[in-house]
Order: structure tokens, then sequence, then C-alpha cells
């Protein structure tokens, strides 16, 4: 009994450390005030409501962030970014981390809330770093707070997460 419960333990305090170093390495450790590059096949901009859309292989880069999609809408409000939403099939996400590896993310629509400092990706979600895993319906990645979230309160659909062991992750 003590020892089942000392593994359980020793489980969950390696997956809070790996969540943890995950998170910590999805940072933003980009200068917000660099020019946003946006490549798509097609372009409205509406100067009224603030609101863009580029359709057709969409490519949106900032310093070492990259945004891939088939749709994507921005919306400005007082010429301060509010929101942008990706959508495809899959959308795609990829920031160089610090250990020179990147941090790729997909899911069918993405959503970074720049009010709330958010990455909300849903619907065939997945988060990928360093060899290590993990897949959901919906995983949100909260930047200020360096919270990584996924599954639903409800838990209609589970969370799969595979932990790499450091000693391979090296190799």
């Amino acid at each position: 009994m003590l020892k089942t419960k000392t593994k359980i333990y020793l489980l969950l305090f390696l997956f809070s450390a790996s969540t943890m170093a995950a998170a910590a390495e999805l940072r933003p450790k980009r200068d917000s005030k660099a020019p946003v590059n946006i490549q798509a096949d097609h372009m409205k901009y509406e100067f009224q409501t603030g609101i863009s859309e580029y359709t057709g292989n969409v490519l949106v880069t900032q310093n070492d962030i990259e945004l891939t999609g088939d749709k994507v809408i921005a919306i400005k409000q007082n010429k301060v970014l509010q929101n942008i939403t990706v959508t495809g099939s899959p959308a795609s996400y990829r920031q160089l981390a610090e250990d020179g590896s990147y941090i790729k993310a997909q899911s069918q629509q993405m959503e970074f809330q720049a009010n709330k400092s958010r990455l909300v990706l849903t619907k065939k979600a997945r988060l990928e770093q360093a060899g290590s895993v993990m897949e959901s319906d919906q995983i949100i990645y909260d930047t200020v707070n360096e919270v990584v979230i996924a599954g639903d309160e409800n838990a209609k659909k589970r969370v799969n997460i595979t932990i790499m062991p450091e000693n391979i992750k090296k190799q």
C-alpha cells in the first residue's frame, strides 16, 4: 500500500514538474513591438470595425513565432490588437525555445486573447515540446500566470499526456 502511494506521488510530481517546465518554455520571449508579417492569398480589412480577415494559406510571423492556418481574423480596437483567431486543418503554432528546440501546437482553431494574455487551442488540440505531448479537445495556455490547462471541467473527453524521460530527451 505504501509503495503504491509513493509511486502515485512520484508520478504526480514528475507530471507537475514537466508541465511547469513546458509552461515556462512557452512564455513569450518576444518583443511585442516587433513587426508582425502576414502572408495570405486574400485579405479584407474593415476600417469601421478594425476587423481584418486573411484567407488562403495564411502565415503570420513575429520574431520567432509562426502561426499558420486557412483563415485568420484579427480584431483591433483603438489601434491595439485585441484578438487573433486562426482556423485550419489544422492551424499550427511554432516558437523557438531557449534550448534551440521548437514548441509546437496544433488544433482546428486557435485564439490568442491579447487582453487575457492567453492562447486557447480547441478541437483536436495538441501541444508538443521536448518530445513530450499533450492532447485534448481544449488546451489553454495563460502566458502571464504560466499555467497550462487541458480538458474541460465536465470531463467529457480525456486528456492524453506523454512525458519523455530526461535521459531519452538528451540523446
